[in-house]
């Protein structure tokens, strides 16, 4: 794992995007179809215009192929999830006034130039799809840090602490009902604890600013995964 989390975190994606464009496009569809599809599922004016799945696909296979596409992100100061959603809905969209053209004026129009072209408004965005897509990603991203640490905690012979870090936090349990269960000494519960937290922390981190969190806002989104899981 270590490869696939470099200390310069913010400009991972933007050194695979000139260096190794196909690996740059296969992380971006991995990561965040899931949730494109959830912010297509929640949105009423996307839903009328076909499957989510179709549209994200779609979506994808138009922009992806843009070699620029993910460059101009990294100038944007939106974070990838934010600057994917605007795509998606600006691309669905689009398509569907491009497919009127031709079916009422016998146009031809360039979907491109329309997407160049388009503009957003905050309001264009509806609440339920932007808050779907906020937990489907807030999901992915903590599960992918825990299973990152897990795997990590059993590498090095410590499935243990990451035992007593899941009896504690996840399921409620004290500390003397999780040492019981795990046999890690009741003394050491509390740092065990704490190194798994602090773990899971950086990973987190890690993920954020692969998304492009800028360096001061990486508490606030932390607290937002909390608030989304919570929720």
């Amino acid at each position: 794992m270590a490869d696939a989390f470099p200390t310069t975190q913010s400009i991972w994606l933007r050194h695979r995007i000139d260096d190794d464009a196909v690996a740059a496009r296969a992380h971006v569809m991995t990561r965040y179809f899931e949730p494109l599809c959830a912010y297509a599922r929640a949105s009423a004016n996307l839903r009328a215009l076909g499957e989510p799945a179709e549209l994200v696909n779609a979506f994808f296979a138009a922009r992806l192929a843009d070699s620029s596409y993910l460059l101009r992100w990294t100038s944007s100061d939106l974070a990838l999830r934010h600057w994917l959603a605007n795509g998606l809905l600006i691309h669905s969209r689009n398509c569907a006034l491009a497919a009127r053209r031709r079916g009422t004026r016998q146009e031809t129009v360039s979907i491109d130039e329309l997407d160049r072209t388009s503009r957003l408004r905050p309001s264009d965005h509806e609440t339920d799809a932007l808050l779907a897509l906020e937990r489907r990603w807030a999901v992915r991203t903590v599960t992918e840090a825990h299973e990152q640490i897990r795997a990590e905690l059993e590498s090095d012979g410590h499935a243990s602490w990451w035992e007593l870090f899941r009896l504690h936090t996840i399921q409620g349990k004290t500390y003397a009902e999780a040492c019981a269960i795990t046999g890690v000494p009741l003394t050491s519960a509390s740092g065990t604890h704490r190194q798994v937290v602090d773990r899971l922390r950086a990973a987190l981190v890690a993920r954020l600013e692969r998304e492009g969190i800028r360096p001061s806002d990486i508490d606030g989104e932390l607290s937002l995964l909390q608030d989304l899981l919570e929720s």
